[in-house]
């Protein structure tokens, strides 16, 4: 029965010799039976694991068991033409005229082994670069760390999400495909490259604790990626920022090595991009205190620890009030007074910012709508939107809640949007702030020239004004390659019928070049400093009744 069986059935006796070997054997092993049967069994057995099979065999026979009878274990064989294949056994072992014989049926498991090999690779390379992935790296990492110093650099890509925003993902995906490879060549030696997700890399180098050899290798990462690469018929342009982190003086192991590096790269990012950063202890402090704020953050607007302050806008013609911007603060019970630099990235990434920014639109329109109260001439009250509230379907019915409830104009309420967020516009963005502007109210594009939005976007977006980027102003009396530049940004604004506010005016300099280039109005201290509403009505009340607004 066995030698019509699909299964390779064969047996041996005691002296290691083929008794029987059927047709299924004979395809398997490509061995015809009559060549093989009186011949040793380890014709089968690759040479190194013959003297361990003879040894088993023997101590069987000795013994009267077998060890391995009744298991299925997957073993390396071997074919006629020489070549391994792996095969699964089933061994048995049985008294045949009070003498051990031994049977075995054998599987072909090579499609099993295949597909084994293909998930470990799966498991262990990115299929996008084909790099090795973050199951490969922290695996090197952790071997590396018990040989030795190591260090670690992590690599993020400038400029990624606009290329993906811009071009779609495909191209982002060509792009990374096209920086793995220049990464892999500015690699060298013992330096082993991964992609660890998104735009992320990292380089695990072994036996380092070398400043000036991770200095060389980010220059060389610098100059791979200073050429464009061609990609949908142009050429595009990305930097990197990297963090470098060393073993055992910044960290005990892996998962501490990882954290630390990426405390370094964000550092490295903080600075505009393009640049290396090594980590140091206070970037942990400083983390450590974001996370403390963050976790401070949310009960601070039930607590009532917010606060609205406001820096004047004044026309350059005449030096009248115009505008305000309302500013947020942070009455921080143990820490004071904070301003946004310190908590206003950690409250955009809280589920609490749509509630924050919904307040501060409340908050806005009631202080405007008591300075009106109080015998002051209409002041228009610009308040900066978060991402959040933009792209959410509930912005109209904010907005519209709040004028209703204050009985405020809705000419005098701004909103601000940045240009990072011009980046990624929508459409529910797009319908809400047209329905609002319909209804009079204002829509300021701030920080504008600062980050990478196409000239194009605003005529999509419903725009009233455009608001200058304090970089542009801080030299703008002293270069005239700056005054240049406003100059064309203030004669395109009025061509696309746009108010212009030009931002950290500090100097009569710089004020009187923005008059000679007819800029609407100006902010900065030299019209003063951000402040509470109270104090900004009882020191701007005269101004503006005299002016009459």
């Amino acid at each position: 029965m066995l030698s019509r069986s699909a299964t390779a059935a064969i047996c041996a006796d005691p002296d290691n010799r083929i008794v029987s070997w059927n047709t299924a054997a004979e395809a398997l092993f490509g061995h015809a039976a009559v060549q093989v049967i009186g011949r040793p069994l380890s014709i089968i057995i690759p040479e190194r694991f013959r003297a361990s099979h003879e040894a088993g065999l023997a101590r069987a026979v000795r013994s009267g068991q077998a060890r391995l009878a009744g298991q299925a274990v997957e073993i390396l064989a071997l074919h006629a033409d020489g070549n391994e294949l792996p095969v699964e056994l089933s061994l048995s072992m049985w008294l045949e005229d009070g003498k051990p014989m031994f049977g075995a049926l054998v599987r072909d498991v090579t499609d099993r082994a295949r597909a084994m090999r293909r998930l470990e690779h799966l498991a262990h390379c990115d299929t996008l670069t084909s790099l090795p992935n973050r199951n490969a790296m922290q695996a090197r990492l952790q071997a590396a760390i018990a040989e030795g110093p190591v260090a670690l650099l992590m690599l993020d890509l400038d400029g990624f999400k606009h290329v993906n925003d811009t071009l779609g993902h495909s191209i982002g995906d060509r792009l990374l495909a096209q920086v793995a490879k220049r990464l892999t060549d500015a690699a060298e030696g013992d330096e082993f490259l991964a992609r660890i997700g998104g735009d992320e890399f990292a380089i695990v180098v072994p036996s380092c604790q070398d400043p000036c050899r991770l200095d060389g290798l980010a220059e060389r990462i610098f100059g791979a990626l200073s050429q464009p690469f061609e990609l949908a018929a142009q050429s595009v342009f990305v930097d990197a920022s990297i963090g470098i982190a060393f073993a055992p003086q910044d960290a005990r192991d892996g998962e501490e090595l990882l954290a630390h590096a990426d405390l370094a790269l964000y550092s490295a990012k903080a600075k505009g991009g393009g640049a290396r950063t090594f980590f140091m202890r206070a970037m942990q402090t400083s983390a450590e205190r974001r996370l403390r704020l963050s976790m401070d953050m949310r009960g601070a607007l039930a607590r009532e620890e917010f606060e609205l302050w406001y820096q004047p806008q004044v026309r350059v013609g005449d030096g009248a009030v115009a505008g305000v911007e309302a500013l947020l603060r942070w009455r921080h019970p143990d820490h004071g007074l904070l301003l946004p630099a310190i908590f206003v990235e950690a409250l955009e990434r809280s589920p609490a910012s749509a509630e924050v920014g919904d307040w501060i639109i409340q908050e806005a329109c009631k202080t405007a709508a008591s300075w009106q109260s109080a015998g002051l001439p209409p002041v228009r009250v610009g308040v900066n939107l978060f991402a959040g509230q933009l792209y959410s379907e509930r912005l109209f019915d904010v907005v519209t809640t709040a004028l209703d409830a204050h009985g405020l104009s809705p000419s005098l309420l701004e909103l601000e949007i940045t240009e990072n967020t011009v980046l990624q516009h929508n459409t529910n963005s797009t319908k809400a702030l047209r329905r609002l502007k319909l209804l009079g109210v204002q829509v300021a594009f701030d920080d504008f020239g600062t980050g990478f939005a196409s000239l194009s976007l605003l005529q999509k977006y419903p725009l009233t004004c455009l608001k200058i980027d304090r970089s542009f102003i801080a030299r703008i009396d002293r270069r005239a390659g700056d005054a240049a530049i406003v100059g064309a940004i203030i004669t395109m604004a009025q061509q696309l019928g746009l108010q212009v506010i030009a931002e950290g005016v500090e100097t009569a300099a710089q004020e009187e070049v923005l008059r000679q280039l007819r800029c609407d109005e100006a902010q900065g201290y030299r019209y003063g400093r951000p402040m509470p509403g109270h104090e900004l009505l009882r020191m701007f009340g005269t101004s503006y009744a005299s002016t009459g607004g």
